[in-house]
């Protein structure tokens, strides 16, 4: 436009001189004056915002330039790329700590002894994540240091069972199997050779006979007192069953204990916790060390006492022990905790530690914790659970509030942040200033990476990836086999 009016004097001067052509230059103007303001208008609204796409692309970063926050959207940069799998067992060195995985760049990750023999462990993720295979290498050196390492399978895992025999097998360590549910045979007395004080807490904990704050605690003083008796007359008579107590108190029991005689009725009838004598002796493991593996049930309200009464009895065994160095370790994989919740072992997980009795706690989520019995409060559960497993083993997560609090156990980091101005210009079409980088803060592996974790994929025999918190001082990458 500029142009075009600097021209109107000369044009003018050239039309006088040359009437016969001025409606020709008349013309031609008008079209360069269209032409002119028409490229301004595209370049004003178009133009600039291509020259500041190419000025983006052949501009070079500053080289002083760190971490950025992830976006979802390109979140394979800041993941590790896929690994194929590999052999654990040619990793294990237990002159370097006990082998969990290998790092991002190909790396063994050991734990130190001294975490390995006071530390719980914590395994999240979502199902098929690779939280079994984490446990599987955990369970194969536990029997390989002649610990007493035990499996809480809910869900009978096609695999576990023979992976640890095969394992028992190759260090000449005993090997014990546990079917509680209701088909199974008779198996084992739990109560063989426990004293009044382990009975009456694993009844009062299996059955959930602590007070609760309703007005319901009055009928529970019974059932508690049931308790008491039963606990006293078991060990007056050993290798009476749980049917055989009952005939004996079930006319005392059925209006002042109607609660506690219904739960131990149902015990009673379970077969598999219901053998005289012989069977597997609890007590005897402990001294021999191995592997007991244990298959329950996840919906059988039966099936689940059983579950946290053994816990309970692993628990006090532990603790009733001379509180020795070279006591025998006996370590626990409770695999889809929520079932094994009792609260007698919520309250001593944190002093579980210092008996020797570490535990393995493996769920998809922390809401899952949330469902655990009356007599606990969900938030307690969730925080004694963080708090007390300072070894995290974190797989893909959906749900947002558990990878939120996985993320947070990482740590944060300082990152650079990228702000511009933004300005209009006289078509109102936005065009960016200079960039300004400031500090801002972020997890060290955050949400999104969490819930974006590589999975194991069996077509490409690819294999799981976890973050691992508490092994090193930072937490890392890990990849399981």
């Amino acid at each position: 436009p500029i142009g075009s009016y600097l021209m109107i004097p000369y044009l003018s001067a050239f039309a006088n001189a040359h009437v016969e052509r001025s409606t020709y230059f008349a013309g031609l103007w008008i079209g360069c004056v269209a032409g002119s303001w028409l490229f301004a208008v595209l370049w004003l609204r178009i133009g600039v915002q291509k020259a500041e796409l190419l000025k983006k692309k052949i501009t070079r970063t500053s080289s002083l330039e760190r971490n950025k926050k992830t976006d979802i959207r390109n979140i394979d940069a800041f993941l590790p790329s896929d690994k194929q799998r590999f052999d654990p067992l040619s990793y294990i060195n237990h002159n370097k700590g006990f082998f969990i995985g290998l790092s991002e760049e190909n790396t063994p990750i050991y734990i130190k002894k001294g975490d390995w023999e006071t530390a719980h462990i914590l395994l999240t993720g979502r199902t098929r994540s690779g939280k079994g295979v984490g446990a599987q290498i955990i369970g194969a050196q536990s029997i390989q240091q002649k610990e007493l390492f035990v499996v809480l399978d809910p869900k009978l895992d096609n695999y576990m069972p023979h992976i640890y025999k095969k394992i028992c097998d190759e260090s000449d360590q005993p090997y014990h199997f546990l079917d509680l549910r209701q088909s199974a045979h008779p198996q084992i007395n739990l109560f063989d050779g426990c004293s009044e004080e382990v009975i009456e807490n694993m009844l009062i904990g299996a059955f959930s006979l602590t007070e609760k704050g309703t007005d319901a605690d009055h009928y529970r003083i019974g059932d508690r007192k049931a308790a008491r008796q039963t606990a006293r007359y078991m060990v007056q008579h050993p290798g009476v069953t749980p049917k055989e107590v009952l005939s004996a108190f079930a006319e005392e029991w059925s209006e002042s204990a109607a609660g506690f005689a219904s739960a131990l009725e149902e015990m009673a009838e379970l077969p598999a916790v219901n053998r005289r004598s012989g069977g597997i002796n609890i007590v005897n493991l402990e001294r021999t060390g191995g592997c007991l593996y244990v298959v329950g049930d996840m919906m059988n309200t039966r099936v689940i006492r059983m579950q946290r009464m053994i816990l309970i009895r692993l628990m006090m065994l532990a603790k009733n022990r001379d509180q020795m160095e070279d006591q025998r370790i006996i370590r626990v994989f409770a695999d889809e905790f929520r079932v094994h919740i009792s609260r007698p072992f919520i309250v001593s997980l944190g002093a579980s530690a210092g008996w020797r009795l570490l535990s393995i706690l493996a769920f998809q989520s922390f809401e899952d914790l949330r469902d655990c019995p009356a007599d606990l409060d969900a938030e307690m559960v969730k925080g004694a659970v963080i708090e007390n497993c300072s070894i995290q083993l974190s797989y893909r997560i959906k749900d947002p509030i558990t990878a939120e609090l996985l993320a947070g156990a990482t740590g944060t980091i300082l990152v650079d942040t990228e702000t511009r101005e933004v300005d209009k210009n006289v078509l109102l079409t936005e065009t960016v200033g200079d960039r300004r980088i400031s500090q801002s803060e972020r997890y060290l592996i955050d949400v999104n990476m969490i819930t974006s974790l590589p999975v194991p994929d069996q077509e490409k025999k690819t294999i799981g990836c976890g973050v691992l918190v508490g092994a090193g001082k930072l937490a890392q990458f890990c990849f399981t086999d």
